[in-house]
């Protein structure tokens, strides 16, 4: 491995399989040259102007150690740096687990999966052996770029070895829904491999919400809107769709070289509408679907016989696997089909390529097209799409484009296809060979504004700008995190205080969250540590929780804690006998019953809780996803209702509560300051219910949030195991 390769202190390390370079062996000589299209073309520009570097595959397998010497030698004057693979290696991780494991469960294609553990053995130690490739490359500064479903390993692998460095990963294809994804053996490594990441970036939010639903399903990691947290390190998940070099694509398309090339394409299809399709050989991009539709559409229409051709070039692919070499065979056959029946001398429907063009070939097809026709059954974004709109500058032309690929969320102004339902997309084929010049100009223009903004710097720029807005995020929550420095703070404080007061909820804070509220009973660590808090007479403990009295009394009473419950409804303050808040009424608790009767019939798991002047409902039993969608549609319901009974509503941790407007844990808690009036308060807590006490709470008080959700308090700890082993030292 080459050191020292001067790497600015901010520049950027790209990780992918393959590098942007083509490698091949001429008469004995290595020839190098620049590969073209997606994420080579993509990120070419992007690497070279930031003076970063460029970790991957170099597509070939040295013969030797001289050979190998070489081609790192030349890949360094590029700023690539090579990794190289063996046979084996070639064929178990990227043969094998990337592409008969990884491709066709995210292509949604669970029956050609092939669950071998050779495979993601091989896996493994390819990602790892990527990792440990970009470790000398990462300097304190760096920001790491790993990409794609190959390597969703290696964030995590450069995690452990590079704790604070700023690493962001793109999924350029689509991710599967979590049933799908929980076929999987070794699901919960491939995430965790993900949660290395700072920023995980996809093509499209329904791919976001897919990866969203198997990190909380699977993992049971907190999600808030698209952000995960893990270890106490916050990981945003976002929508970055891809674009294209607009100005190249733009730029080539009217070179006199590409403008007589198109001519000399339309010359050969004479008074013909040109319908192109350019795809890679893969059983995710519905090309028999495409062909049926053709058809139908030629059996359908017979005077557009010898009026119309299908352009249909698909770039050779993985032939040599079974499923690909399958599909080619029946594609042939079934081209060979129509081309016989319904073709006639002189004319055949279907002019047929498989072949690799090159980029301004492929820039005058685009160019001649009347039509480009994109019939994906599953794609991450399809960048064709964007090239065909972008080429489009001396003529006009109509884009068809399947539901399912990633660009037709951008690009409405297309026209947009199922291309499961053959005989509607044929009928949508039809309408794109007749539409009018006016509405295709229009449809056309609507499309390049989008094109031409979004592009791949945008996407880069907008990539490389949340991720440093993540980290940044993360080191100013990192600020709020009781750790050693404000730990010591606090104890300070709490030195040189002569009359405290400590404040803390229950669940959540004291103990951790169960299924069942009934066996969230306070451990024996709990009962030591505030038993030697309340040792010192300088010390006032109060246990203030949403609990029923009969809990923290059953719990406690023996005690010398003031305790308080139900939000303040009950208190033992200051006499430790238990008494009401007076002057509550519990007129609407039937009405707001009969309402949470209703969900809890329809809600499998749920259950009502009744305290003395409030109602909860509990859904922490409840399937994850279904219980949160069953408690948005209560507390829209509930909020409507309340605009006539002024309760409060509180959307708690698996809990809906409902109670009085009279009373809140902030009026508890400033009735006892009143009393006791401290020079020392610490308050901790971690829901909803506890804002209240953060906002009510004098300034110099110390407050402390379970868990780093935005909230009023000044600090946060991770977990109730955080909270007790901050209790215990102040005792120390």
């Amino acid at each position: 491995m080459l050191q020292n390769l001067d790497i600015p202190a901010t520049g950027t390390l790209i990780i992918s399989n393959r590098l942007p370079v083509k490698i091949e062996r001429k008469k004995s000589k290595l020839k190098f040259t620049a590969s073209e299209g997606g994420l080579a073309t993509g990120l070419g520009s992007f690497y070279k102007e930031n003076g970063s570097w460029w970790i991957g595959w170099p597509g070939i397998i040295p013969k030797n150690e001289s050979e190998e010497k070489l081609i790192r030698e030349e890949l360094k004057k590029l700023n690539l740096i090579p990794v190289f693979l063996t046979e084996a290696e070639i064929k178990g991780y990227y043969e094998g687990f990337s592409n008969a494991i990884l491709w066709p469960l995210c292509h949604y294609r669970p029956s050609y999966v092939e669950l071998k553990q050779d495979y993601w053995l091989s896996y493994t130690e390819a990602n790892r052996k990527f990792a440990e490739a970009a470790l000398p490359f990462i300097e304190e500064n760096t920001n790491v770029w790993v990409h794609d479903y190959q390597l969703m390993l290696v964030p995590n692998y450069i995690r452990e070895q590079k704790e604070s460095c700023s690493i962001g990963y793109f999924h350029h294809i689509p991710f599967p829904p979590i049933e799908l994804f929980k076929m999987l053996p070794w699901r919960e490594e491939l995430l965790m491999g993900l949660m290395g990441s700072d920023l995980i970036g996809f093509h499209t939010y329904e791919n976001v919400d897919n990866f969203l639903d198997s990190s909380s399903g699977i993992l049971n990691l907190p999600t808030n809107i698209n952000q995960l947290k893990i270890n106490g390190r916050k990981v945003l998940v976002d929508v970055f769709p891809m674009g294209i070099d607009y100005e190249k694509y733009k730029n080539q398309a009217i070179t006199p070289e590409t403008r007589n090339y198109a001519t000399h394409v339309k010359s050969l299809y004479k008074n013909q509408k040109i319908i192109l399709s350019v795809d890679r050989l893969d059983y995710s991009k519905g090309i028999l679907q495409r062909l049926t539709s053709f058809e139908i559409m030629l059996n359908n229409h017979p005077e557009l016989i010898g009026k119309i051709v299908l352009y249909m070039l698909i770039v050779p692919s993985r032939d040599q696997v079974g499923q690909y070499k399958k599909l080619r065979n029946e594609i042939d056959r079934k081209v060979g089909n129509i081309n016989a029946v319904h073709g006639k001398p002189g004319w055949q429907p279907i002019a047929y390529f498989y072949d690799s063009l090159p980029f301004d070939v492929l820039s005058a097809l685009y160019s001649a097209a009347d039509v480009c026709w994109i019939t994906s059954l599953y794609d991450g974004m399809n960048l064709v799409s964007k090239e065909f709109i972008a080429s489009k500058q001396d003529s006009t032309g109509v884009l068809v484009i399947s539901e399912f690929a990633g660009a037709s969320k951008e690009l409405s102004d297309a026209l947009i296809i199922n291309p499961y339902a053959v005989q509607r997309t044929s009928r949508t084929l039809y309408e794109a060979i007749t539409m009018p010049v006016e509405e295709q100009d229009e449809r056309l223009k609507s499309s390049q504004e989008i094109v031409s903004k979004f592009t791949v710097h945008h996407w880069v720029n907008l990539f490389m700008q949340r991720l440093s807005e993540v980290k940044n995020t993360q080191r100013d929550e990192l600020a709020r995190k009781v750790r050693e420095m404000v730990e010591a703070e606090i104890k300070s404080s709490y030195a040189k205080s002569s009359n405290r007061l400590i404040l803390l909820d229950y669940d959540g804070t004291l103990v951790g969250f169960n299924k069942n509220a009934d066996k969230a009973t306070p451990t024996q660590q709990v009962y030591d540590v505030l038993d030697q808090l309340s040792k010192d007479p300088k010390n006032h403990i109060s246990i203030i929780s949403g609990r029923k009295y009969s809990n923290l009394d059953k719990w406690f009473s023996e005690r010398p804690y003031y305790l308080i419950a139900e939000h303040g409804i009950w208190s033992n303050f200051p006499n430790k006998e238990w008494h009401l808040v007076p002057g509550l009424s519990n007129s609407w608790k039937a009405d707001i019953h009969e309402i949470l009767q209703r969900f809890t019939d329809r809600t499998p798991g749920s259950s009502i809780e009744e305290k003395s002047y409030s109602l909860a409902w509990h859904y922490r039993k409840v399937e994850k996803a279904f219980g949160i969608r069953q408690a948005q549609e209560l507390l829209q319901e509930l909020r409507h209702l309340n605009q006539v009974l002024d309760l409060q509503i509180i959307n708690g941790d698996r809990v809906i509560e409902i109670k009085s407007k009279l009373i809140n844990k902030g009026k508890a808690a400033i009735n006892i300051v009143d009393q006791i009036k401290p020079d020392f308060i610490l308050c901790i807590g971690d829901d909803a219910t506890d804002e209240d006490m953060f906002i009510s709470l004098p300034d110099t008080s110390i407050t402390i949030k379970v868990g780093d959700k935005q909230s009023h308090a000044k600090y946060y700890v991770e977990n109730h195991e955080e909270v007790l082993r901050l209790l215990d030292s102040l005792s120390k």
